[in-house]
């Protein structure tokens, strides 16, 4: 088999430059080649990049105490699902399952925890962390969709999304004076701007979709001229399963990213896209094909925008320092000894630092709510 990046080669010699959001899509999600597809760590000190779950599992427990309160709110039904997608590792289901066992078993006692993972090799390392973890394994189900739950709606749940929403792919587009255009992927020779680490280079054209113009305008916003930008129009779709799926319940969004204004101001000029290889940040997303991260920041206004469109209303919207705040995280160190010799003390004290102080993985972060009700 050819690598990833012969493959991408061959479908562009043979129909032309294809827009970003299609080599992200490639380079991410190929079924055999694709950076979240195949085997090999990710996430951890063996991967790419850390999430706030391997941090320590204090986040998935403040997680837990805010699905307990979305329970109560919704009468303690007698049936509760959270539906995770992109559960990673697996890690965070297990802190927020061992931590509703611990401390709402009422909870707990009618949960379903649904894992939404498209990767074979992924499902098997979340399985072993799982099925070892202390929370009962029938508990946990995967699926590849959301629509795999049931027929219908879910009747009462919460949809968890963290660092999902920057892992889909997005158009590239760069203001040229009056006219919005679209950077395609295409060979080196297409296009003057070749970066001879690459056999690929980004060729400016018209849009492929009216969709890209209509974003911006929905939004208000002009780029500056030569300005460089981002649109993940892929974050609609999403919602609109969310929103399709979700009967009465709640959708959590863990990201980083910033509003519309923050997001495509003038200081952002070459945009926010960015690509992890060995912790080390990576300028060029078109080197090492399917061999590193592709990201880029998340824009929550138009998650709120979309979302209220789909039937979905924000009733939080904070930084990931304060939801965590917000949560009691700073209650753990009252129960912890009054003596900092102790090395687990010294491990959350540490773990709260890096979630919630300036400098820490919380700095960029946002954690947004969103409410779905539905009348039968």
């Amino acid at each position: 088999m050819p690598d990833l990046a012969g493959i991408i080669q061959q479908e562009i010699a043979g129909n032309g430059p294809i827009t970003f959001a299609r080599f992200m899509e490639q380079a991410l999600y190929h079924p055999e080649l694709g950076y979240y597809t195949s085997p090999g760590a990710k996430i951890g000190r063996a991967g790419d990049f850390y999430t706030a779950p391997t941090v320590n599992p204090l986040f998935g427990a403040m997680l837990a105490r805010r699905i307990d309160q979305m329970w109560v709110a919704s009468g303690r039904p007698e049936q509760w699902v959270v539906a995770e997608y992109g559960p990673g590792t697996g890690i965070l289901a297990r802190d927020i399952a061992t931590a509703l066992q611990n401390n709402h078993p009422d909870l707990y006692d009618v949960l379903t925890y649904y894992l939404i993972e498209i990767s074979s090799a992924l499902k098997k390392v979340q399985q072993e962390i799982l099925w070892n973890s202390p929370a009962d394994n029938d508990k946990f189900c995967w699926i590849d969709r959301l629509a795999e739950i049931g027929p219908g709606h879910i009747a009462n749940g919460c949809v968890l999304a963290n660092e999902l929403v920057d892992a889909f792919p997005v158009h590239l587009v760069r203001q040229e004076g009056n006219d919005l255009q679209e950077l395609y992927v295409g060979l080196c020779g297409d296009d003057d701007d070749c970066n001879s680490s690459s056999v690929f280079s980004l060729v400016a054209g018209p849009l492929s979709t009216p969709e890209l113009a209509e974003y911006f305008s929905m939004q208000n916003i002009r780029l500056e001229n030569g300005q460089q930008a981002e649109v993940n129009l892929q974050a609609r779709q999403w919602l609109a399963e969310v929103a399709g799926h979700l009967k009465h319940g709640y959708l959590i969004t863990i990201d980083y990213g910033a509003t519309s204004r923050e997001l495509y101001a003038a200081h952002r000029f070459n945009g926010t896209l960015r690509c992890f290889y060995k912790h080390r940040l990576v300028d060029n997303p078109l080197v090492n094909v399917g061999g590193q991260d592709i990201t880029a920041h998340v824009n929550f206004s138009t998650l709120i925008t979309w979302g209220k469109q789909l039937g979905l209303q924000d009733i939080e919207l904070a930084t990931q320092p304060q939801f965590l705040l917000n949560m009691g995280i700073l209650d753990i160190l009252q129960k912890q000894p009054d003596y900092t010799s102790n090395p687990e003390f010294n491990k959350i004290t540490s773990a709260i630092k890096q979630l919630v102080l300036p400098g820490g993985m919380g700095d960029i972060f946002k954690v947004l709510v969103q409410q779905c009700s539905f009348s039968s």
